[in-house]
């Protein structure tokens, strides 16, 4: 299937493009909304660690945000260090705004470092499964 393809119901077809770039948009505002509402209600169970939550959380922004590149055009490695340099970047912003009082949340480098490997692992994934995508889709 070409990258640029349109799919849906008839009469509703949405181009890739959007349609993942919407996708990644509501992801990342999800994450931010998430990790800044004070007093978070137990949504998640607590067995689960935070640490994990965070790299997670973190790779499928990468996925994502490579995604949303590879929707247009071919990904480069180039591009996969970028989106993790923003994932991460992103990460670090995120830790020192729980650093605010009013959202009685708490920073911590373990859970940055995990935001990296996320990222990381994301960010190269993402850029292996475009690639094998595009292939297909030129072969």
């Amino acid at each position: 299937m070409p990258i640029d393809s349109r799919f849906g119901p008839r009469g509703l077809r949405v181009p890739l493009t959007l349609l993942i770039r919407v996708v990644t948009a509501v992801y990342w505002v999800a994450m931010c909304v998430g990790t800044h509402v004070p007093n978070p209600p137990h949504v998640v169970p607590t067995s689960v660690s935070d640490t994990w939550l965070h790299l997670g959380a973190y790779l499928g922004l990468a996925v994502l945000l490579v995604g949303s590149l590879a929707a247009s055009r071919p990904v480069s490695r180039r591009d996969a260090i970028r989106v993790w340099l923003v994932a991460v970047s992103y990460g670090a912003l995120d830790e020192l705004a729980q650093m605010i009082p009013v959202l009685h949340r708490s920073a911590e480098w373990k859970d940055l470092g995990a935001d990296a490997v996320g990222a990381a692992i994301g960010a190269a994934a993402g850029l292996v499964a475009a690639r094998w995508i595009r292939a297909r889709g030129d072969g």
